[in-house]
This record gives structure tokens, C-alpha cells and sequence, in this order.
């Protein structure tokens, strides 16, 4: 005698099978998600991190070039190549009555400046400073970034990054002789020269100083005594 054969245990144990594997699959699927979203994120932020640091590199290379510019200014002739007799007023004292400022040539041409410059709470005027006391605040470079409006701008031929990009300051320092016999009012100068580039990326910003110094009093060429970024 032949018993029935009961199947509903058998289709039993197939729905529980596949009501376990459709959670398990969404689950799998979840994770998987997850994990590619912090993949993605992870490139997102190196990508972030690479674009900073290559804006901040081109930032430093910007301000590293306008060093040149400012040491050009510096030696620049006392007139025009224009084939005009107009003085250029960046080297040269101007009668009395003119109150910009200019390289001086001489002590008593830097005792002018200092007069001219002496109503500046700066001290500076188109990028040429003529500072008291060495003062330490103009060792960081947040005093430099609230200075920008006594600095000479870098024009946009001077570099490839556009106008109100880049500034300079020179500030003139008189290198005296130990020994007073020998002191000549043509002593030379000592020039800090420091300068500001902006970046393309928001808050880059870089601010350079470095100290040229004539071999001679009326030489065009001279020496780097010392260049290093500033910070806060």
C-alpha cells in the first residue's frame, strides 16, 4: 500500500530559502554601493588636495618671478627710453613741491624719502618704503596682505597671470660704515624686497621677502643675501 508523498514541506523549505536570499542580495548591493561612494570620495578629495598643491606651487613660482621685476625697478634709469627727456619719477627727487616717492641715490635723497613717507602709517608709497625701526610685524605675511595698497602692482606684462595678481614692496635701508671716517653720503643701500602673488584657487596666497645689497655704492649688480616665504 502506497502512502501519499506530502510536498508542502518540501515547497516549505524553498520559500524560506528564497526569502533569506532577496534580503541578502539587497544587503550585498548596499555594500557594494557604499563602498564605490567612498571610492569616488577618496578621488574627490586627492583630486582636491593635488589641485591645491599645484595652485600653491604656481602661487610661490609667481612671487619667486616677481623678484626680478622689483630688482629691475630697483636699478631702472633716471630717464624714460621713450627718446623724451622726462625724468622717471621713481629715481628721481622731483622739486619741491612733488611729494612721491623714489629710490634715493643719497643720504640726504633718504632722509627726503623718509620725510615724504613720514604722514604713511607705512611708511610706503608705489611700493617704496622707507621704515624707521625694524619692526617684527613686517616679518608675517597677513601685515603684507593688508598692504596692498601701498605696494607697486606687477602690470600684466610682467606676468602671464593678469593684473591684481601680484605686488611688490622694496623697503630702503642705509648700510653705514663702522668706521665714521670712512662714511661717504653715497653709501650704499641695503633693499628688502618683498612680494604677494595671488593664486587662482581661493585663500592661496604667497608672500616672499629676500635682501639684495650693491656690490658698490653706484653698481648695477650685487648680491642675494637671504630668501625664505613668510607665514603667520
Amino acid at each position: 500500500m502506497k502512502h501519499p508523498i506530502h510536498r508542502h514541506g518540501v515547497n516549505a523549505h524553498r520559500d524560506t530559502t528564497r526569502g533569506f536570499a532577496l534580503p541578502t542580495l539587497m544587503v550585498m548591493l548596499a555594500l557594494a554601493s557604499i563602498a564605490t561612494l567612498l571610492a569616488l570620495r577618496n578621488l574627490w578629495v586627492n583630486d582636491q588636495l593635488l589641485n591645491a598643491e599645484a595652485d600653491q606651487l604656481r602661487t610661490q613660482h609667481k612671487a619667486e618671478a616677481v623678484l626680478p621685476v622689483a630688482l629691475a625697478d630697483i636699478l631702472g634709469p633716471a630717464a624714460n627710453n621713450n627718446g623724451e627727456a622726462s625724468p622717471n619719477l621713481r629715481h628721481s627727487v622731483g622739486n619741491t613741491t612733488q611729494t612721491h616717492a623714489f629710490f634715493p641715490a643719497s643720504m640726504s635723497e633718504y632722509e627726503l624719502l623718509r620725510q615724504r613717507l613720514s604722514t604713511n602709517p607705512s611708511q610706503c608709497s608705489a611700493g617704496i618704503c622707507a621704515p624707521n625701526t625694524l619692526d617684527a610685524k613686517v616679518t608675517k605675511a597677513s601685515y603684507w596682505k593688508a598692504q596692498t595698497a601701498a605696494a607697486m602692482p606687477v602690470s600684466a606684462s610682467d606676468t602671464p597671470y593678469g593684473d591684481n595678481t601680484a605686488w611688490y614692496w622694496v623697503e630702503v635701508f642705509p648700510q653705514y660704515i663702522t668706521n665714521t671716517a670712512n662714511t661717504s653720503p653715497t653709501a650704499p643701500f641695503i633693499y628688502r624686497i618683498t612680494t604677494l602673488a595671488n593664486g587662482v584657487m581661493p585663500g592661496s596666497t604667497t608672500v616672499l621677502q629676500a635682501i639684495w645689497v650693491r656690490n658698490t655704492p653706484t653698481s648695477i649688480t650685487g648680491q642675494w643675501r637671504s630668501w625664505h616665504v613668510l607665514h603667520d
